[in-house]
């Protein structure tokens, strides 16, 4: 577990200390909610977002650092597997269906960034198949697609990965999934935590999992979850904090994400020693 884990962490260690001094993105990396004007140039009508975030427990009233960032700057922060399994920590800011789209060329381009920008979600068995209140492990955003460069609003698309009958109840399926745990850990329902979009579709090939997506009308089908660019040197505020899958008795599911998080959060600098 601990070998696994490392080759999953080192590549973001390495990269973030490959960077120079001088390119630390320090508190410009925090995250704000956009203004209005930012949101229709990028082809969203602001006022069909849903949960948009405001000032209260979850967000802080803040002077903004650029103009198009309104003064809401998230304090609540989720973790995140990229497609390859490395670790980020990113704020969900709101919700939209296709109907939040522009009727332009730039709400075209929007949702094309976005049906190509998966968030993939893990329902625990036995609560809502398509709800995001209940995770049996963290969430994995696909950023192949230039994320950073081509996706200024952090738009995704929900899709929600239940395992199957076929793999919880065949001996094919239940070796493979063991298999995976082995590797990944198991999640809060027992079965193997999934990390990488390479795991997603050899499990979708093998008919051990199922891959859902809400209507186009609904307004929980789009989020809108920005990624925190450079979390070091500030760009994780001492006052945010994270929202992870815990067991019955309070402990993280997922503790490098915790333990690192807490290292940025406090010091500036990811976590030394990790599990």
């Amino acid at each position: 577990m601990k070998a696994n884990f490392l080759s999953k962490i080192l590549p973001l260690t390495l990269a973030l200390a490959a960077f120079p001094i001088t390119s630390h993105a320090d508190v410009e990396d925090r995250l704000y909610d956009f203004t209005d004007a930012y949101y229709g140039q990028n082809g969203v009508n602001a006022s069909m977002i849903s949960g948009r975030r405001q000032p209260g427990p979850n967000a802080a009233e803040s002077k903004p650092i650029f103009p198009y960032q309104r003064p809401v700057r998230s304090l609540t922060t989720s973790p995140a597997y990229d497609h390859s399994g490395n670790i980020w920590y990113f704020s969900n800011m709101g919700g939209l269906s296709t109907a939040g789209f522009t009727m332009d060329f730039s709400g075209w381009r929007a949702r094309q960034l976005a049906d190509s920008s998966i968030e993939y979600v893990f329902p625990k068995r036995g609560t809502n198949p398509v709800g995001l209140g209940a995770a049996r492990q963290s969430v994995i955003l696909d950023m192949r697609n230039g994320y950073f460069s081509n996706n200024k609003l952090g738009l995704w698309l929900h899709v929600w990965v239940s395992y199957t009958d076929a793999a919880l109840k065949t001996p094919n399926g239940i070796r493979a999934i063991d298999d995976l745990a082995a590797r990944n850990g198991r999640d809060l329902d027992g079965t193997a935590i999934i990390r990488t979009t390479s795991e997603i579709d050899s499990l979708m090939q093998q008919g051990y999992i199922t891959k859902t997506e809400r209507p186009d009308t609904d307004p929980v089908r789009y989020a809108i979850c920005p990624v925190i660019r450079d979390p070091r040197d500030g760009g994780i505020a001492t006052d945010q904090f994270l929202t992870y899958p815990r067991f019955a008795n309070g402990s993280p599911l997922e503790p490098w994400f915790l333990e690192n998080f807490e290292s940025l959060r406090l010091t500036g600098d990811p976590a030394k020693n990790q599990p």
